[in-house]
């Protein structure tokens, strides 16, 4: 068995030197740059959840809202008679009072703002996840 081994040994030694040591081109390096300067990488495209045309309706509608709001009050409220003017201290005596349509419409972009922000992080862990 050891013969075998030496044999075979002795035969692949053979086999490498009469195959020498091979050297790449000159231009070896350039030519493999080359090849994967080729390939095309999938690019993502950043396309946000809402685009312009979205912000600007949305921006004037709520300006129309909310100068309808104010200037054709029909002396209802929907909340009923709760009052946002009251969550300010009245420690100091400042006279500082918020019309109840613009702390309604600021509320409620508020809470618009939130669902956005929440609904663009879903969207973005899902473009990582992929």
């Amino acid at each position: 068995m050891e013969a075998e081994n030496k044999n075979l040994d002795q035969f692949t030694k053979d086999v490498i030197q009469e195959a020498g040591l091979t050297t790449p081109s000159v231009d070896f390096l350039a030519n493999v740059m080359a090849e994967v300067s080729k390939e095309k990488v999938p690019v993502k495209v950043y396309k946000p959840l809402i685009n312009k045309v979205g912000w600007l309706l949305i921006g004037s509608l709520f300006l129309v809202f909310t100068f309808v709001l104010t200037r054709f009050s029909l002396g209802f409220s929907i909340l009923g008679d709760w009052d946002l003017s009251t969550l300010f201290v009245q420690k100091y005596d400042i006279k500082f009072t918020i019309p109840a349509t613009y702390a309604y419409s600021s509320f409620f972009l508020l809470i618009f703002v939130i669902i956005q922000v929440t609904m663009i992080s879903k969207r973005f862990s899902r473009s990582l996840e992929s």
